[in-house]
């Protein structure tokens, strides 16, 4: 009787956790708005001083937390086109120097700024606000602020001394 019920236990407890590891995974994708259309990004992307790339390859990203594809910078958008492994409360942040893991991040980001969220997994298109100068920034960051967790990062531009 004791086996059994140590069985029944453990089969439900590992149903349970798996169960919610993939609605936390799969939420965002259910949930996730319609992106800006693949015109008004290449638009964005056309007039735009400055481009890089999200790469899947860097020392933070793994299977799960990464970005792959082409971001451009400008003096009132961020466009990107490509595709972001899922997940919860994305956030975007310019910072001075480039970062590619999670404690390098939050070595900095008390000195990044916030540019906004991130609900698409395809295309994003965000509003730089008017007291945001991108020359001030070399590197656009992906970061997931519920988990604490480096997505991606590119650096779209040589700070100085580089």
């Amino acid at each position: 009787m004791n086996r059994r019920l140590t069985l029944f236990l453990a089969t439900h407890v590992l149903t349970l956790a798996a169960g919610f590891g993939g609605g936390v995974y799969l939420l965002p994708v259910l949930t996730a708005p319609k992106g800006p259309s693949a015109a008004s990004v290449a638009d964005a992307m056309a007039n735009s001083p400055h481009a890089a790339r999200f790469r899947r390859d860097l020392k933070g990203s793994d299977a799960v937390h990464w970005a792959d594809g082409k971001v451009s910078v400008s003096h009132d958008r961020i466009a990107f086109d490509g595709r972001m492994g899922p997940g919860p409360d994305y956030k975007v942040y310019l910072s001075r120097e480039f970062v590619d893991t999670r404690g390098d991040f939050l070595r900095i980001k008390q000195d990044a700024t916030l540019i906004g969220d991130v609900k698409t997994f395809n295309r994003f298109l965000l509003e730089v606000p008017d007291h945001v100068d991108i020359e001030d920034y070399t590197t656009v960051v992906v970061w997931c602020e519920a988990f604490s967790q480096f997505i991606s990062a590119a650096q779209y531009r040589a700070g100085p001394g580089s």
